[in-house]
């Protein structure tokens, strides 16, 4: 219900809270201290929606929707964590980490490293239950003294790409191929060192696996 003199409202988890024009679900929940997980999520970055950890049942709708990416609208209905969006966030988990060689990674990797590994202690996401395929190609023959680019540890949330795109207007990092074939890259797939890279970090900061990390503080450590 809205009107002239108040914000719109919509119900979350089963209580009416505000919201301001514009905002989506995810922003709803964050400020109300609704915890939604995500992983290609950056709040510096255009909302993306590719990694669906943030989906939310919304009445009304057939399947659940990426909060991230959905406008909050007047009267919608929304639950965050019911058995069957915790079921499904708890295997599109199992199925990430089996991609990767590890998910336990060194801190100083840098200041996201951590989020894949926090998120699969929090729903005990087991490793071992898929196996098959594995994405992504470590590049630890770039001899750029800055970025070691671990791709073996990479989940394909593009968070890299788009900083490098908007935050940085560099569009030193680009994406190729699809499926298990995908691969971050360069242009001409070159080191970095050959590229439009400033060597600005804000790549290995906002990864959420360490697959992109500080060389210099993993020499120190």
């Amino acid at each position: 219900m809205t009107d002239s003199n108040s914000s719109p409202t919509m119900i979350l988890d089963g209580k009416e809270v505000s919201f301001e024009p514009g905002e989506t679900i995810y922003d709803v929940a964050k400020r109300s201290e609704i915890f939604i997980p995500t992983l290609c999520y950056d709040p510096r970055l255009k909302s993306f929606g590719s990694c669906r950890m943030c989906v939310v049942e919304l009445k009304g709708s057939k399947n659940p929707v990426a909060s991230c990416t959905t406008a909050a609208t007047p009267g919608m209905e929304v639950q965050t964590s019911t058995e069957a969006i915790e079921k499904f966030r708890k295997t599109l988990l199992e199925m990430v980490v089996s991609e990767n060689r590890e998910v336990e990674v060194s801190p100083l990797r840098g200041i996201a490293s951590q989020e894949l590994s926090l998120l699969v202690d929090r729903y005990d996401a087991n490793h071992g239950r898929f196996q098959g395929k594995h994405s992504g190609h470590s590049n630890l023959d770039d001899k750029n003294p800055f970025i070691l680019r671990d791709y073996d540890l990479c989940i394909s949330c593009y968070r890299c790409v788009r900083v490098c795109a908007e935050q940085e207007g560099d569009y030193a990092i680009s994406v190729m191929n699809r499926g298990f074939h995908t691969q971050i890259t360069t242009e001409f797939n070159n080191d970095l060192r050959d590229s439009q890279c400033t060597f600005c970090g804000q790549c290995v900061q906002t990864c959420p696996t360490g697959a992109l990390a500080d060389k210099k503080a993993l020499r120190h450590s």
